[in-house]
């Protein structure tokens, strides 16, 4: 398996170099060839200098290409701003135009020349694809004008550049999508691997991550009685918040309740990816269920401000990869549950390898220059556990911890958030709000609702009392182990005393 494995290494290897020197073959071949039309339309036109300007909009560059003279003083620069080339006014250019130094434009224009400047008249040839000049050939010379008696000379010229250009896009685009295939097998065997589901999951994100460019990609799945948003990408942009809430009528909502991938784009700001209560939902969103056995244990929702990368054939590689995992992941655990959730436990409180890859993506995606969403990691506990573990049976003790996970719940008092299994009867939660005291605020209700005694689900009523201890996401944690080790020194700090603590 390892022999076969290396020879698949090394045989992919081979293909992505092979690729690579093909294409650079075919760019050194196009530049030559440009660089030959150069300088036959110079000895067809009998001018004395020809050369050639990229017109790169995005960057409000000229960018030479290759050039031709008969002059010692020439000094061409292979890029130039806009505003510092006399073919800025001629930048959208679509026919060819003659001009005359000195009466359409002054000889200092022509600053490509030191000393003098040799030549009085001058030929602009655009070259316009999908409605845009995108390049410019300048023919100048000393005393003719090119256009007068050599327009045959021009179109050949003309056509010959196009169909050079356009058969070296073919090429680079076929070895692309060459390209694009390998990438694409390498993604998925970054997926065929051993280890927690979890971690599946977060290479899963991330993954599909790479294949955006203004977006990112959340997991959502089920726990505390619903479904909510337990991890971003460490790269997402515009990310809902963890612990946002999966509601009604959502992209996620709908794929989930359907088994089947959902896209669609968002005008004005609808249909929403997750959340009446999220930000501006912009451009395009693919939610893509993760089915275990016709079971949904998960929406993988995938958001980009650009549209058009959700090409079709974009969208079944995105889909596929889903797939690939789901079926990893029961493979590396044949023996799993699938009618329950399978990120969370008996007492639907997420578990501790998913919250701990959730705060491991949280502290790499913190942006301390942001006014967005903060984040706080940390525990809560009963104050009174001995008196109430030898008063209650064990069905009643599962009870109770079910029963808490509901009270603790930050949605019910307008927070995002998840709460996480630590051990018996001690939950981690993570929070992230905009507000500073949402951890303050939160804890407050929770303790308020156990003032006087607690009523469980089963009728029973408990006396007992509210034990917080948690710490805000910043840039000195370095892990999630690190986050955890805080929190519960905050915790045991706020059990010795009468305070909910933080660190």
């Amino acid at each position: 398996m390892d022999n076969y494995a290396t020879a698949r290494e090394k045989e992919r290897s081979n293909a992505e170099m092979m690729g690579q020197k093909r294409q650079e073959k075919a760019l050194r071949e196009f530049k030559q060839v440009l660089n030959d039309l150069i300088f036959m339309l110079q000895s067809a036109s009998e001018m004395e200098t020809v050369y050639m300007y990229w017109v790169n909009r995005s960057r409000e560059q000229f960018v030479m290409e290759t050039k031709s003279t008969v002059f010692d003083n020439v000094m061409f620069k292979d890029r130039i701003s806009f505003d510092k080339h006399f073919l800025d006014e001629f930048k959208d250019l679509d026919e060819p135009t003659a001009i005359e130094v000195g009466e359409d434009i002054p000889a200092s224009a022509l600053n490509h020349y030191y000393s003098e400047v040799p030549v009085k008249y001058i030929t602009l040839l655009p070259f316009v694809n999908n409605g845009e000049t995108v390049a410019i050939t300048v023919l100048e010379s000393r005393d003719h004008i090119f256009t007068e008696n050599k327009s045959d000379v021009i179109y050949s010229y003309i056509n010959a550049l196009r169909n050079v250009l356009n058969t070296y896009l073919e090429i680079s685009d076929l070895y692309e999508q060459q390209d694009e295939w390998i990438n694409y097998e390498d993604c998925l065997t970054g997926l065929e691997v051993r280890c927690h589901r979890t971690e599946l999951v977060k290479k899963l994100v991330n993954t599909i991550q790479s294949f955006l460019y203004d977006g990112g990609v959340s997991f959502i799945t089920r726990g505390m009685d619903n479904w909510y948003n337990v991890l971003n990408a460490d790269e997402a942009k515009y990310a809902p918040p963890i612990g946002m809430k999966m509601e009604e009528r959502s992209l996620a909502y709908e794929a989930a309740e359907q088994g089947e991938a959902e896209f669609a784009i968002h005008f004005n700001n609808n249909p929403k990816r997750l959340s009446p209560r999220e930000l501006n939902s912009e451009g395009a969103t693919l939610a893509i269920p993760l089915m275990m056995k016709d079971r949904r244990q998960g929406v993988v929702l995938v958001y980009d401000k650009n549209p058009l990368i959700f090409k079709e054939s974009t969208k079944h590689k995105l889909i596929n990869l889903v797939r690939i995992a789901g079926l990893q992941m029961l493979s590396n655990n044949p023996k799993l549950d699938v009618d329950s959730s399978v990120f969370a436990n008996q007492y639907e409180a997420y578990l501790p390898e998913l919250w701990e890859q959730t705060i491991n993506s949280e502290l790499y995606r913190l942006n301390p220059n942001s006014s967005m969403q903060k984040s706080w990691f940390g525990l809560v506990t009963l104050s009174n556990l001995p008196e109430l573990r030898t008063k209650l049976r064990m069905d009643q003790l599962d009870q109770m911890q079910k029963d808490l996970i509901t009270s603790f719940n930050p949605s019910q008092f307008g927070y995002n958030g998840i709460l996480g299994y630590n051990s018996d009867y001690v939950y981690s939660f993570l929070i992230q709000s905009k507000d500073e005291d949402a951890v303050k605020n939160w804890s407050k209700s929770v303790k308020k609702k156990f003032n006087n005694s607690f009523e469980l689900s089963n009728g029973i009523h408990i006396e007992t009392g509210i034990k917080v201890g948690f710490v805000r996401l910043d840039s000195d944690y370095t892990d999630s182990y690190q986050v955890l080790k805080n929190a519960k020194s905050a915790l045991s700090q706020a059990l010795k005393s009468n305070k909910n603590e933080a660190v």
